[in-house]
């Protein structure tokens, strides 16, 4: 037996089928991603005159939606680990974080630069093209973050060689936590990403691919502690500390209510599980698609809830979109997606 074989033997539970509750999470996050940048562009564009109302809604979302996207990563990474050599692993992720970090960073500004006026953030020309895509820029920080806790991850789990105890993800996770708050002395452009959500990565690792299942009785708790976590947010300051506990306590609950929820195959759960499946190239490409409705609408209505709601739909079908039309055409990876 293969060294590859043997680490992959010692996998514990490896599922057989993919398990669409994960996919349904993410395709939860990822709307909620667009909605999110969609609300700060219709407020950049100056179109939310409330401020108590944008940020009430902007921190709604914020609390606790990318801690999501990490610790359901987190969940499922030491079994895809174990089962890959530990160079195609790391190929991987340079293929499939790197290259759509570098493509659509590059894709992103040209599109600003092509938009002019219309765009909220205006660049003087084509020459804002050169420049290097590191630190990254705008949503991009996720797919670099993501990055540097993979390779870290790759080269933990090889190094031991086994599935590492639980406890010992859960002691790292308390111990990033608690120094990126107290000791931030590796925070910077390049890690503060990496590192403020790796609490909530590790976490994942803690939980493991099959936590957090409550049936329908689940969705009434799950759903109370998430109202008051939330409440509790908003009433205690800003703090590196509260924003990450609270992230990944919010991001918990959110996750338990959708996976008692996402039983069966049919309906809603269809959907959001393959906006899930398809979630990377919906981040990648989705403020393009809501900013440039946010323009085409504006000389006719500044009404909220239209731009909202043609924004929100046009961040989701114009990458679902792009990946139907490559798929047919080559491979969506070609594009990052």
């Amino acid at each position: 037996m293969t060294p590859s074989a043997t680490l992959a033997a010692k996998v514990p539970d490896a599922p057989t089928t993919r398990d669409l509750s994960l996919d349904v999470a993410k395709g939860v996050g990822i709307i909620l991603v667009v909605i999110g940048h969609a609300w700060r562009g219709v407020n950049t564009a100056g179109m939310v005159e409330n401020p108590t109302l944008f940020q009430t809604i902007d921190k709604l979302i914020y609390n606790f939606h990318m801690p999501l996207f990490f610790i359901l990563s987190g969940m499922t990474f030491q079994a895809w680990v174990l089962r890959r050599p530990a160079g195609m692993a790391a190929i991987s992720r340079v293929t499939r974080l790197i290259w759509p970090l570098i493509l659509w960073t590059y894709i992103f500004t040209a599109a600003r630069i092509f938009a002019g006026d219309s765009a909220n953030t205006q660049l003087s020309g084509w020459q804002d093209l050169a420049f290097w895509p590191l630190p990254p820029r705008d949503h991009f920080w996720f797919l670099w973050a993501l990055f540097l806790l993979h390779i870290a991850g790759i080269g933990l789990i090889r190094m031991v060689g086994r599935p590492l105890p639980p406890t010992v993800w859960l002691g790292l996770a308390l111990a990033l936590i608690l120094s990126t708050t107290f000791a931030p002395v590796l925070l910077n452009a390049f890690t503060f990403g990496a590192l403020t959500n790796a609490g909530a990565f590790l976490i994942g690792l803690w939980l493991g691919p099959h936590a957090l299942r409550f049936g329908k009785a689940g969705v009434a708790l799950a759903a109370t502690g998430f109202i008051v976590l939330q409440l509790a947010k908003f009433q205690l300051p800003a703090s590196l500390l509260l924003d990450q506990v609270f992230g990944i306590l919010l991001a918990l609950a959110a996750l338990a209510m959708i996976r008692a929820a996402a039983s069966g195959t049919g309906g809603a759960s269809t959907f959001l599980a393959y906006l899930g499946i398809t979630s990377m190239g919906i981040y990648l490409s989705h403020t393009i698609f809501s900013a440039a409705t946010r323009a085409a609408l504006a000389p006719f209505t500044t009404d909220l809830s239209i731009q909202m709601l043609a924004g929100t739909l046009a961040g989701i079908a114009g990458p679902l979109l792009i990946y139907a039309v490559i798929r047919r055409a080559g491979r969506p990876s070609w594009i990052g997606f």
